[in-house]
């Protein structure tokens, strides 16, 4: 299986990944792989550092950026790993580019979708959203800050809150239109979001 986790900075999508990765892998008896965008792949951190640390590029740029890192993750990580049997768990996919380009920085949506339909890359079984509010994702990122978690923020991360709103708004277009299963997180600890995405996913699973 192929699943994507999806949502803003803050949302918790690292932890759940690596907790769903387990739960996959001894509920379909494959070993699963956890990975992420962008970068996600041993010649892709160099890139990564690269587009998350630049200032100076316009969001056609960024958008053409995120798409050639998704192509050699395609290539190098994800369609290997599939051929073998394995599953594969990926932080952020083709919606995520979507939300941040279009509904974040404000591109042309269809323009965004014909150039990732172009790239042809896998489409996943299951796409997860986790919906948490944007006040409390920011709130999140900044307790990480000051508590030393975490370095200080990539330019998504420091654009606020502004930003993550309009994300968020995106990526409920998105799951409105049934390209996302919506898990809403709302309040809830990770033991409770987890066991939504679960549930969510053996009912997927039974189809």
């Amino acid at each position: 299986m192929f699943i994507t986790i999806e949502g803003i900075d803050g949302c918790g999508k690292s932890s759940q990944s690596k907790r769903l990765a387990t739960w996959l892998t001894d509920r379909t008896g494959r070993t699963t792989f956890s990975t992420f965008e962008p970068g996600g792949y041993p010649e892709g951190r160099a890139l990564r550092k690269f587009i998350l640390e630049s200032r100076n590029f316009s969001p056609k740029s960024e958008l053409l950026l995120f798409l050639a890192d998704r192509a050699e993750h395609t290539k190098k990580l994800i369609v290997p790993v599939l051929s073998l049997g394995y599953n594969v768990i990926c932080e952020r996919w083709n919606e995520s580019t979507i939300a941040y380009q279009s509904g974040g920085h404000k591109l042309d949506i269809q323009e965004v979708r014909r150039l990732i339909e172009a790239c042809n890359f896998p489409e996943p079984d299951a796409k997860i959203w986790l919906d948490v509010p944007p006040e409390l994702a920011v709130s999140r990122m900044l307790s990480r800050r000051k508590h030393g978690i975490k370095a200080p923020g990539d330019k998504f991360e420091e654009e606020g809150l502004a930003l993550m709103q309009r994300v968020s708004e995106a990526y409920r277009e998105l799951a409105e239109s049934g390209q996302l299963i919506r898990i809403d997180c709302g309040e809830a600890d990770k033991a409770e979001v987890f066991a939504m995405i679960t549930a969510e996913l053996e009912r997927h699973l039974a189809h």
